[in-house]
C-alpha cells in the first residue's frame, strides 16, 4: 500500500523517522515534496498521513479525494490546525493519534513546571552563583492542591503522579466522569465548566487539559484569573488560545498571581521578544510538552495499526466525526 506523508519541515526529523521504524518496510510510504505537483504525488496513495494538522490545504484535500484516498491520518491530538468540516464534507475519512499516545509526556511535563515553582530553580541558581548555601527557603508539593480542567488522558496521568507527591486534587470536564473513577484517582472534587471559577479558587496549581475549541477558547479569562490566589501558578500544556494571553500578562504584572508555566502561546512560534516570556515570573517552553521519544514511538504506532487496518478493508482506530 502506497502511503504519502506530509511534514513540517522544520521538524520532520523528530516525527518521520519513528513512522519509518513503526513501518517496519510493510508499506511503501513516501515523503511529500512541496516542490512537485502534489497531484503527481498522490498518484496510488491509500493512505495519507498529517503531521500535526497544520499543512492540509484544501487543495491537498481537493486532490486527496479525487485520487481516492481511503483515509487523511493527523499524526497529533490537537484538531484546531485540521480543516476537520472541509475534509469531512469532501467524504474523507479522518483519524487522529488522541490523548492516550502523548498523555506521559504532558503529565511529566506538568510535574516538571510545578515542581520549578516549588523549588523555586531560577533563585536556587541565582544563589549557587552568588557563592551562597542553604536558601531560599522551598515549598513541598504536598498537600497543595492541584485543580485541574478537563480530566481526560493527559490530567489522568499528572493525577497519578500528583497523588504520589500527596498533592489534594480537585477536576472538572464537560462529560460526566464515573465514580468510581473519581476514586480511583483520588479526586476530591469532579465538576463541569461551570465549576471554573470555584477550582480557580482553591487551587495553588490550575492546570489546562482540554482542546481547543469554540467554546474553550479564552477560558482562562479576567473573570477567571481575579478569582486565583495570589500564591497561584497556571500551567498550560495543552493549547495558547485557551488562555486570554492580554489578561495574563496584566495579572501577572500586577503581581495577581504567583507566576504561569506555558508550554504553549496563541502564536507559535513565539516571538522570543513578547511580553510574556520576558516575565521572571512565566516558565516559558518552545511547545515541546509532548515532544519525547515516546510520544513520538506511540503515535507512530498508532498510525501504522490503521494503515494496516485500511489495507485490510477494517475501520480505522480513532475515527474524528466533528470539529467540535
Amino acid at each position: 500500500m502506497k502511503v504519502l506523508y506530509i511534514g513540517i519541515r522544520e521538524i520532520l526529523h523528530l516525527w518521520y523517522q519513528p513512522v519509518l521504524d513503526a513501518c517496519a518496510g510493510r508499506f511503501d510510504i513516501h515523503l511529500y515534496d512541496p516542490e512537485r505537483p502534489i497531484e503527481e504525488q498522490l498518484e496510488g496513495v491509500e493512505v495519507l498521513i498529517e503531521q500535526g494538522g497544520a499543512i492540509g490545504r484544501r487543495h491537498i484535500i481537493d486532490e486527496a479525494k479525487a485520487a481516492g484516498v481511503k483515509l487523511w491520518q493527523v499524526l497529533g491530538t490537537g484538531l484546531d490546525h485540521v480543516d476537520v468540516d472541509y475534509i469531512l464534507s469532501k467524504g474523507l475519512p479522518l483519524a487522529n493519534t488522541p490523548g492516550q499516545f502523548s498523555a506521559v509526556a504532558l503529565a511529566e511535563h506538568a510535574m516538571y513546571q510545578m515542581l520549578h515553582f516549588a523549588k523555586q530553580h531560577d533563585l536556587m541558581l541565582e544563589t549557587l552563583r552568588q557563592g551562597k548555601y542553604s536558601e531560599p527557603m522551598n515549598e513541598e508539593l504536598e498537600t497543595k492542591t492541584l485543580c485541574m480542567v478537563g480530566f481526560g488522558a493527559s490530567a489522568r496521568e499528572l493525577a497519578r503522579r500528583a497523588w504520589a507527591f500527596g498533592m489534594r486534587m480537585l477536576a472538572l470536564d464537560q462529560i460526566d466522569v464515573p465514580e468510581g473513577t473519581v476514586e480511583e484517582y483520588h479526586l476530591e472534587f469532579c465538576g463541569k465548566p461551570a465549576d471554573l471559577e470555584r477550582l480557580a479558587s482553591e487551587a495553588d496549581y490550575l492546570s489546562l487539559h482540554v482542546p481547543l475549541t469554540s467554546k474553550t477558547r479564552h477560558m482562562i479569562n479576567r473573570q477567571v484569573l481575579a478569582k486565583m490566589k495570589p500564591t497561584a501558578v497556571l500551567v498550560n500544556v495543552a493549547r495558547g488560545e485557551l488562555v486570554d494571553e492580554d489578561a495574563l500578562l496584566e495579572t501577572l504584572k500586577a503581581g495577581q498571581i504567583r507566576g504561569a508555566a506555558l508550554d504553549v502561546f496563541t502564536s507559535e512560534p513565539i516571538d522570543p521578544k513578547h511580553p510574556l516570556v520576558q516575565l521572571d515570573s512565566v516558565l516559558a517552553t518552545p511547545h515541546t510538552a509532548g515532544v519525547t521519544n515516546g510520544t513520538a514511538r506511540r503515535r507512530a504506532e498508532a498510525a501504522i495499526e490503521n494503515l494496516a487496518r485500511v489495507a485490510a478493508g477494517q475501520s480505522p482506530l480513532y475515527q474524528v466525526t466533528s470539529s467540535e
